[in-house]
């Protein structure tokens, strides 16, 4: 499993290596959090009994298979914090998730000398993301038409690519049917991105290039999904992800076929 790296979620400054993250349920009491950009301390975390859930955390109890109620990592807790700098304040009760991922602050801890936030303060933060998005629109605006928008090349009538029907969500000047992508390996990761952008642009839209089925591959070298509706239909089969994908490797010579009861069944 991988953690996707948004540059743009806030994250705080103090020093390569001198925070770490930390889920409600292992929060120690005395632990340092930052909550609302502030520094507090953790008073305490306990449990809250079952018949004082909220109907929210009820309902995906159940639309989870009613687990054990006292190991479901989404269980609520109710975590108390104050403010680390100002002891005599009245104390926080949050309600939270048990596997909520807290930021912890060590001992000594960063704050900003004008607005006592943990750094980046806002002021900061907001900057920054608003220099991350002029930079990528100068660079999307200077894609032009025919050119790979993920690589930014141009495609030559030699290479393979992959056009999204419709307005194009990069360049909407450039009219429908403009979003093109090299279909090469190096691109991959820019045609799956817009896919999945693409599918979220309209409610009830489903993607081009994913099928929820699973994808067999016999030993001929042939392939077949389990659903007969395969957005793979049409396309060239490498380019649609499959979430389930069985190989077959029988030990025979190739295109002999394969023993599995799917390929004599065909």
């Amino acid at each position: 499993m991988y953690y996707r790296f948004d540059p743009d979620e806030w994250r705080p400054a103090q020093g390569r290596g001198s925070y770490s993250r930390a889920t409600t349920g292992r929060l120690k009491p005395d632990s340092i959090v930052v909550w609302d950009r502030q520094p507090y301390r953790v008073v305490e975390v306990r449990e809250r009994d079952q018949v004082d859930w909220p109907q929210d955390y009820r309902d995906a109890w159940v639309k989870h298979g009613m687990p054990d109620p006292g190991a479901w990592d989404y269980r609520p807790r109710v975590m108390v914090i104050r403010h680390d700098d100002q002891p005599q304040s009245k104390q926080l009760h949050l309600q939270c998730p048990d596997s909520t991922y807290w930021h912890v602050l060590p001992e000594h801890y960063w704050v900003c000398r004008r607005c006592q936030e943990v750094p980046p303060c806002r002021h900061v933060h907001n900057e920054a993301i608003m220099d991350r998005a002029s930079e990528r629109m100068e660079k999307e605006m200077a894609i032009l038409p025919g050119v790979c928008h993920g690589c930014r090349e141009p495609i030559s009538k030699r290479q393979k690519s992959f056009t999204f029907p419709g307005a194009n969500l990069i360049r909407p000047d450039l009219g429908d049917g403009s979003a093109i992508f090299h279909t090469r390996r190096g691109c991959y990761g820019f045609l799956d991105s817009y896919d999945k952008r693409w599918a979220a642009a309209e409610p009830g839209r489903e993607r081009l290039l994913y099928c929820a089925h699973t994808l067999t591959e016999h030993n001929d070298g042939s392939r077949e999904c389990s659903s007969p509706a395969c957005v793979a239909d049409g396309r060239e089969e490498n380019l649609v992800q499959h979430p389930n994908w069985v190989r077959h490797h029988p030990q025979l010579r190739s295109g002999q076929g394969c023993w599995c009861l799917a390929a004599a069944a065909a």
